[in-house]
């Protein structure tokens, strides 16, 4: 049995019917199918010229982060992702963009996919800083986000 996913991001899809949970405790769930939130964070933001503290681009992670799984709130992987009866089953994957044209061209890239996600803007400075996706299967994401290495 297929529960759809609920269409409630400003970048969510016309149709969300392809994001579906599978709803039968009775199977053992995949790597594939374990529900993830992938936050893609520019590199570039600690370094020189730009020097931001660890701290600014963390935050900003966190944002991104908060603003997707809100975005989705009704979703019932965004539910199960944030289930109170079990916190430690959050699965999260922080990559690094190199710069801001990178992270624009994978907030694009997953538009044109029709993947739900939140790119955090910097405010008043107009910054793009992160992007978070919101909580879904792996298989559904990681294939587009692939190219990508770990933020470390």
């Amino acid at each position: 049995k297929e529960v759809p996913l609920e269409a409630s991001s400003s970048l969510a899809t016309k149709d969300d019917s392809k994001f579906t949970l599978a709803d039968d405790d009775s199977k053992k769930s995949t790597k594939e199918d374990v529900i993830v939130q992938y936050i893609v964070i520019r590199k570039d933001l600690t370094k020189k010229p730009l020097k931001w503290s660890w701290g600014s681009v963390i935050s900003n992670a966190c944002h991104a982060s908060i603003a997707a799984i809100a975005s989705g709130s009704e979703d019932p992987a965004v539910q199960q992702y944030t289930s109170p009866e079990n916190p430690q089953q959050m699965h999260t994957v922080t990559l690094a963009a190199t710069s801001e044209e990178e992270l624009k061209s994978i907030a694009k890239l997953l538009e044109d996919k029709e993947i739900p996600h939140h790119l955090w803007v910097e405010e008043p400075e107009r910054i793009p800083t992160c992007l978070a996706v919101r909580p879904m299967q792996r298989k559904l994401v990681q294939p587009h986000l692939r190219q990508l290495k770990l933020f470390r």
